[in-house]
């Protein structure tokens, strides 16, 4: 059974190091991160969150991955918004960066902004990433699964990407 976004945001988060950087795109992502780090008395102080900036998630990630190399970077990232900047994948994939993990959270609409649907539990976002130069790229939907991809991410030596499937609603 496929995982609520705010639990998949949650085991994402508790799986980062204490020193990654998070960079999380707009909408109920970003909401779901401020607010568990609130709820949780963790701060805001490792997390980028681009409200308003839908699309550009991935591409802020992947200069920070570039410019502090010893740094863990992840990128929650929505499918509507990686569909709209697919382009911006490629750039990330190929730039074989061993301290950025890309996950992207697949409820396959656009949340935010009324539910409209996306293609994206259509086709296999991960198949896309391996074919714009992740070296690694899983798709998952429970949170066994989830947390090994992780695991095998960090260390996979170069970019990678992980396709959460979750359900669509928020609380």
């Amino acid at each position: 059974m496929k995982l609520e976004r705010e639990e998949a945001v949650e085991i994402a988060t508790k799986e980062c190091e204490n020193n990654a950087v998070i960079v999380c795109t707009t909408g109920m992502l970003s909401r779901e991160l401020f607010e568990y780090r609130a709820n949780n008395n963790l701060g805001h102080g490792k997390d980028f969150l681009c409200v308003g900036g839908m699309g550009h998630a991935s591409q802020i990630a992947t200069g920070i991955a570039i410019d502090q190399i010893d740094r863990p970077v992840y990128c929650f990232d929505g499918d509507g918004s990686s569909l709209m900047h697919m382009g911006s994948m490629a750039i990330s994939g190929t730039k074989k960066l061993s301290n950025l993990i890309h996950i992207v959270f697949n409820n396959g609409c656009h949340e935010s902004v009324g539910g409209q649907p996306t293609v994206a539990q259509k086709i296999s976002l991960s198949q896309v990433a391996l074919s714009l130069g992740y070296k690694f790229a899983k798709t998952v939907e429970d949170e066994i699964e989830f947390v090994d991809a992780i695991d095998k991410a960090k260390n996979s030596q170069s970019t990678s990407f992980i396709e959460v499937l979750v359900r669509p609603g928020h609380r």
